[in-house]
């Protein structure tokens, strides 16, 4: 709060209120033009001055208590591209603003709105994946997670340099992330009348791995050379689309780009996937903790992280205790919101050197001070992928020196997550 008030005497000082031309422009620009603008998902426009003014009050005040822009991520725990901050000066302008009546200011110093580039974003794809039929999206009711497959039918094993997803519609389109699935079950489960199938709180299968997906806001990048993901002969690739009712019926038909390279991969892409399934969460309990903890067999380059739990989740944080006795805080997430999740990519890769021991704390509120509880008096909550149960999972995915440590570590995850699996039926 210092901050805040330093920036607003600040401003106070000039003599001048901020103006929309000038200070409130740049800053709705930058930062929220992305949603809030025709055709994408952002419930109003943010592109004219008489649109910012109708919501001066607003944006003051979701900016001040940081609702918006959506970044779930605390400082301090990572770097990562794409963030969504203002900073506290911007905060102050905004505040500053709307308390002064929202002047427009001079038109002639409003900068130009960003232009937006259509179609595909990294060049034109090796392998279009197109969902079969479009999808619609009911105009009311809860947020729904729909997963299409994508049987690839490759005759052998391919080199995937880049993955880009590329919504069809993007009022409803909130996210989506990319799994791959080598055990078939998503092709089994999928209703051919869609291609797809409902999945609230996770995909019905453990991933093979993942790919980048969409958020707003985030840019499609290749991998760094030498990096590829490999998809071997069998595997499907799953799209995971969260939608966003928006008051009406709307139709998606996203697609999604496969960059592929003929060179083998010298890089050894993996990660680690860890989780709790013996969550039990009595009514009441305002602060239901479970942990999970991996140490690595090799050393790892970090590079993404995803986290992960349902309606009554509140708090999420990663660490890495390194040998030598260092910490290394990798993602925290201190106000838990299902319909924001995102794979966050770090700025520079983390490096875990082997015998790391990676540290997972989900915190449950299951009471009714908990706003976003679908329960009304509070329920017990299990494990499971249904609306009201509960999940805590966390991917870290990464880069390893050598297929051999590729295998050493793909080999230890899988034995981690069975014994996770023993440990919630012993229960």
């Amino acid at each position: 709060m210092n901050l805040l008030l330093t920036a607003l005497l600040t401003t106070v000082g000039t003599g001048e209120a901020p103006t929309f031309s000038k200070d409130v422009a740049p800053i709705l620009f930058a930062n929220c033009v992305t949603c809030h603008r025709p055709g994408a998902i952002g419930p109003f426009n943010l592109t004219t001055y008489a649109e910012a003014r109708k919501r001066s009050k607003l944006i003051a005040r979701v900016a001040t208590d940081k609702t918006m822009p959506p970044w779930k991520p605390e400082d301090g725990h990572g770097e990562f591209l794409d963030t969504r901050t203002l900073t506290v000066a911007q905060i102050a302008t905004l505040k500053m603003w709307a308390e002064a009546g929202a002047p427009e200011g001079d038109p002639k110093q409003t900068p130009k709105l960003p232009v937006f580039k259509t179609g595909w974003q990294i060049g034109k794809p090796d392998i279009i994946l197109k969902m079969p039929k479009a999808f619609t999206a009911p105009a009311e009711g809860r947020d729904i997670y729909m997963h299409f497959v994508f049987p690839l039918d490759i005759k052998s094993d391919i080199y995937v340099k880049a993955v880009e997803v590329r919504p069809g519609n993007l009022k409803v389109a909130h996210h989506a992330i990319g799994l791959l699935d080598s055990s078939g079950t998503a092709r089994k489960k999928a209703d051919p009348k869609t291609g797809g199938y409902v999945g609230f709180g996770g995909p019905g299968f453990v991933p093979s791995g993942f790919t980048p997906g969409f958020v707003p806001g985030a840019t499609p990048r290749a991998f760094e050379p030498g990096s590829a993901i490999t998809l071997k002969k069998g595997t499907d690739f799953v799209l995971q689309m969260h939608y966003h009712p928006t008051g009406k019926a709307e139709v998606d038909q996203t697609e999604v780009g496969l960059y592929l390279t003929k060179e083998k991969p010298t890089k050894h892409m993996l990660g680690v996937l860890m989780g709790s399934l013996e969550i039990d969460i009595k009514p009441g309990d305002a602060n239901y903790v479970c942990t999970d903890k991996f140490v690595l067999p090799v050393a790892l380059k970090v590079g993404s992280i995803w986290a992960h739990m349902h309606l009554i989740g509140k708090d999420v944080k990663v660490w890495a205790e390194l040998p030598e006795g260092k910490t290394v805080k990798l993602l925290r997430i201190g106000d838990w919101d299902f319909n924001w999740q995102d794979t966050y990519l770090y700025k520079e890769p983390v490096t875990l050197p082997r015998g790391t021991v990676i540290k997972t704390e989900w915190r449950f509120d299951n009471t009714n001070a908990n706003p976003r509880n679908p329960n009304n008096p509070p329920k017990r909550v299990l494990n499971g992928e249904g609306s009201t149960d509960e999940m805590g999972g966390v991917w870290i995915g990464g880069e390893v020196a050598t297929e051999g440590d590729m295998w050493s570590l793909l080999l230890a995850n899988v034995g981690h997550y069975i014994e996770v699996e023993s440990k919630k039926k012993a229960k």
